[in-house]
């Protein structure tokens, strides 16, 4: 440093010292330096009184955010902190959830994945999978047919259901093979 830096950097330093303005301990009675800061209150986090090291420990032991507010308002005050007050979505649930098979039931469903478009239905609905020829189609809906047909069932409000649903499934896949 050159010694008109110097000069600079002396005179930059006595002019910081005389602005530096004492704070008092804010405490009644107490004239001590108020160099620690604690809340003003709940609503002012960012709004400061000023106290002596004695009178801050004082002011914070006695200090309750939650003070005045009810069981529900707490409650609340903490979900919202517990995501740092952003918004948040439930994990898991959402469409994809159902795509995939969990045979094992390791992640807390057990059986066969849910179909997720019609022609899945309805496949699920004749037992068959994805990769089903129009004659394994046929094939599979004339057994389930004369298996659960309201005549062979003795009119069964469920066998007749039942044969309904099949009878949807099979004109979806037969439609849907057309087009």
């Amino acid at each position: 440093m050159g010694r008109s830096q110097l000069s600079q950097y002396a005179a930059l330093q006595c002019s910081t010292s005389l602005n530096t303005e004492r704070r008092v301990c804010e405490w009644p009675g107490c004239d001590s330096d108020g160099e620690y800061r604690a809340p003003r209150s709940r609503s002012e986090l960012r709004q400061f009184r000023w106290f002596c090291l004695g009178h801050v420990r004082t002011y914070n032991q006695s200090w309750n955010f939650f003070s005045g507010l009810n069981e529900a308002q707490i409650e609340e005050i903490r979900r919202r902190d517990t995501v740092w007050d952003r918004p948040s979505w439930p994990l898991g649930g959402g469409p994809s959830v159902n795509r995939f098979e969990d045979p094992l039931g390791l992640f807390g469903t057990m059986g066969k994945a849910r179909p997720h478009t019609p022609r899945d239905a309805a496949l699920a609905q004749l037992g068959l999978d994805q990769f089903a020829s129009i004659e394994n189609i046929k094939a599979r809906y004339k057994s389930l047919a004369k298996k659960h047909h309201p005549d062979a069932n003795g009119g069964s409000k469920n066998a007749e259901k039942k044969f309904v649903a099949i009878q949807e499934a099979y004109n979806l896949l037969i439609n849907d093979a057309v087009a």
